[in-house]
């Protein structure tokens, strides 16, 4: 994956000195345009990285997405209200407004990515390359839109679904599709990938979407939708997998993190950065670094049995350091370290969570549980210590906080799981979804219907 951060420079100076032969051409030789660049496999394969990168940039999962998915919910706080205007704590408190910078940023860099996704989708077609390469490219770019879609869904509820380029006058007519559609093209994007895609890489381009991210993420669809027959038989397929160990598998946290996610078996998928500044690096301050006792970690150390291998990684962690998950050696306070979208300990949290909601007791649904917390060094669960399928559903549920702590899943877990009004018996229920950006509203010609309710 590496080499392919260079493709875009690379591709952007071979169409420029391609460009200086025609002499007359009065095209500009410096600002590649879309009809001037997508025009080979060398365009396409540059094009696909810039999706990649749209996740790596502060307004994702460089920063902001992780504001919003981690400091909302309960294991993280905001201990300095002043700090940056108060933006990022308004986050945490339940009180901004759609002038938020946070949630513009946020919203425009999914569609960045978004855009970036439906060119290739527009463009690949008609180029003339290997069709298995080719296929490969639309299935990356249907993920990447897939799961830009699943995010901003998760964050707004209704958003404008996009799926073309547009002209201006197109995007001031947006409206705001119903989450049902929403879902439906998520659903579609993902299974059309997943036979596009491979199961693996060679070394060279480790990190690219596999078609088993495509189908981790397709079953994490189903699971927010309450299909859980579709999400475990969609999930079976990769438990088996995780449990042969070949190409996918448990590793413990402590060797996955904080410094080998490009090589851990546990990541299926995952955004890769690059150290020094090369290519996109991740700010190590936007990994939960508590400076001047701004993070606080608020994950409870009684959540964790005294061997559990997790406890020390998300543990408070002093000033101007970062919790163990994500403290890695930077330079310039630039980190390589990469962060996880989808494990293999979330794929069978999630095999377990739906076997479990299709019946009680389910052998499998124990199986998968305790291979989590085996990897972990936790004691096993049994169907004794867990008699019910609520009880079950709640081991569940703790499990996901503890093994995937500060990887933007616990704030969305306390929605979709109904979790919300008992851990914040006080906050107005319409905070569980954001509150549209008011500078995108004042970019739409009909401004009906585009505020969530209660802002």
């Amino acid at each position: 994956m590496k080499k392919y951060f260079l493709y875009l420079v690379i591709a952007t100076i071979i169409l420029a000195a391609t460009s200086c032969k025609k002499f007359l051409d009065l095209k500009p030789i410096d600002s590649p345009t879309e009809g001037t660049f997508y025009v080979d496999e060398k365009g396409l394969q540059a094009g696909v990285v810039s999706i990649y990168d749209g996740l790596q940039s502060t307004a994702l999962y460089g920063n902001n997405f992780l504001t919003m998915a981690e400091l909302r919910a309960d294991n993280l706080t905001d201990n300095n209200p002043g700090a940056g205007g108060g933006v990022r704590y308004q986050l945490d408190v339940f009180s901004e407004t759609p002038a938020n910078t946070t949630l513009s940023e946020t919203w425009l860099g999914f569609y960045t990515t978004i855009y970036r996704a439906n060119v290739i989708l527009e463009k690949a077609p008609a180029i003339n390359m290997d069709a298995t390469r080719k296929n490969q490219i639309i299935g990356q770019a249907l993920f990447l839109r897939a799961l830009s879609y699943f995010n901003l869904t998760r964050l707004w509820g209704k958003v404008p679904l996009i799926t073309k380029i547009q002209s201006s006058e197109e995007a001031r007519a947006n409206k705001r599709a119903d989450t049902v559609a929403i879902y439906a093209q998520i659903l579609n994007d993902l299974t059309t990938a997943i036979p596009k895609l491979p199961a693996t890489w060679v070394d060279a381009e480790r990190g690219r979407i596999t078609s088993n991210a495509a189908t981790a993420l397709l079953g994490k669809v189903y699971l927010y939708q309450k299909n859980y027959l579709l999400a475990a038989s969609t999930l079976q397929p990769l438990a088996t997998a995780i449990y042969a160990g070949t190409t996918l598998a448990l590793v413990p946290q402590t060797i996955t993190f904080p410094n080998t996610l490009k090589t851990s078996k546990d990541i299926i998928f995952g955004v890769q950065y690059l150290l020094g500044g090369i290519g996109e690096a991740a700010l190590q301050v936007n990994r939960y670094q508590n400076n001047s006792n701004n993070n606080v970690i608020a994950l409870s150390p009684t959540l964790f049995e005294a061997t559990d291998n997790r406890k020390t990684l998300v543990a408070p962690a002093a000033s101007g350091l970062r919790p163990g998950k994500f403290n890695t050696p930077q330079i310039n306070n630039e980190t390589s370290s990469d962060f996880p979208i989808i494990r293999c300990a979330d794929v069978l949290l999630m095999y377990a969570e739906a076997l479990n909601e299709n019946a009680y007791p389910d052998v499998e649904a124990l199986k998968a549980l305790n291979a989590v917390r085996t990897n972990a060094v936790a004691s096993l669960k049994s169907f004794i210590l867990l008699p019910s399928q609520a009880s079950f559903r709640a081991a569940v549920y703790n499990e996901r906080n503890i093994e995937l702590a500060l990887e933007c899943d616990r704030w969305f877990d306390i929605i979709r799981t109904n979790q919300f009004t008992t851990l914040f018996p006080l906050v107005p229920v319409y905070r569980q979804l954001y509150p549209v950006p008011q500078v995108e509203i004042d970019n739409v010609t009909d401004k009906t219907g585009w505020q969530n309710t209660g802002y």
